[in-house]
């Protein structure tokens, strides 16, 4: 299989499986796709994510996203804590109760783990992971107008 086709199979796949477990509404009926688009950001910012971050990063506007900011914490799936350096700026994360309903939507990840584990090497998953994040730096590098 040549690369660029596996690289699109597996966009083409990541992207179609989110979608169907959105359109399942297995969890909470409330978590649409956009929902779950912020919350891989946040997630996956560990703690630095602001909602001045998403609007940049999304290309959005602050108060289309504070609006979204606030139906997920309505909801209970985020929570918004004051920066210790400066209490006007607020970091998101994830609720820790809505962890397990996010992990959920996720489930594909961690069966991918466990088969790539099993099936190679740790020198093997190392280079696999460094061409996931050459991967993920050139799609910041766009993201950020480069």
């Amino acid at each position: 299989m040549k690369l660029s086709k596996a690289l699109n199979t597996f966009y083409y796949s990541t992207a179609l499986c989110d979608l169907r477990l959105m359109n399942k509404q297995i969890v909470d009926e409330n978590i649409t796709y956009n929902s779950l688009l912020y919350m891989d950001i946040i997630y996956t910012m560990n703690g630095t994510c602001t909602v001045s971050k998403l609007a940049e990063m999304l290309h959005v506007s602050k108060p289309g996203v504070t609006a979204k900011v606030n139906e997920l914490l309505r909801q209970g799936v985020i929570t918004k804590t004051p920066a210790p350096e400066d209490k006007r700026k607020h970091y998101l994360a994830i609720n820790d109760e809505a962890i397990s309903q996010y992990k959920f939507y996720r489930k594909q990840n961690l069966k991918a783990i466990k088969r790539i584990t099993e099936s190679f090497t740790t020198e093997e998953i190392n280079q696999f992971c460094k061409m996931l994040d050459m991967i993920s730096e050139i799609n910041f590098e766009e993201i950020n107008g480069g």
